[in-house]
């Protein structure tokens, strides 16, 4: 009786133990795998369609080498789109700076939607009050202090160079 519950207990722990080797690699590949930045150039300057709590999935193009292309969720206010970066963003990683400190040295960025590239400016939102106000919009019952919210708005054609 307890062999047959001990080997019971073992055949569950390897069944456990391999279904989370799937579940984390099938993450590791989706997260992993580069996607191809292309799309035609399109007018930054339209107002944006998505509403506060949406999860627009864009990709942003940084100025650094490793992991260039990140995807984040975009979503309007009042027609400017706007994207949050996690509570752990502002912290470098343990092999490179993380995306909210390249933008914060190089604002100037490329925005992937639905196959078509827009060139933008992240400007960070500082008025804690709006900071706020914002990811309560967004549904967040408790704000962490390390979520930043930016502003994608349109860039100068001098802002970044081709």
């Amino acid at each position: 009786m307890v062999n047959r519950l001990l080997t019971r207990r073992k055949v569950l722990a390897v069944i456990t133990v391999v279904l989370l080797v799937l579940f984390f690699g099938r993450l590791l590949v989706r997260y992993a795998t580069p996607i191809e930045f292309a799309g035609e150039q399109d007018d930054p300057t339209i107002t944006w369609p998505y509403p506060i709590d949406a999860t627009e999935p864009c990709w942003l193009k940084l100025n650094r080498d490793e992991r260039p292309i990140i995807r984040v969720n975009c979503f309007a206010i009042k027609g400017v789109l706007h994207t949050h970066s996690n509570r752990f963003a502002p912290l470098a990683s343990l092999f490179d700076q993380s995306w909210t400190q390249v933008v914060k040295e190089h604002p100037a960025i490329e925005v992937l939607i639905d196959d078509k590239v827009y060139q933008f400016e992240a400007r960070r939102i500082e008025a804690e009050e709006r900071r706020r106000q914002i990811l309560n919009d967004r549904h967040y019952r408790y704000i962490p202090d390390g979520i930043q919210v930016y502003a994608l708005t349109p860039r100068s054609s001098e802002s970044f160079p081709r």
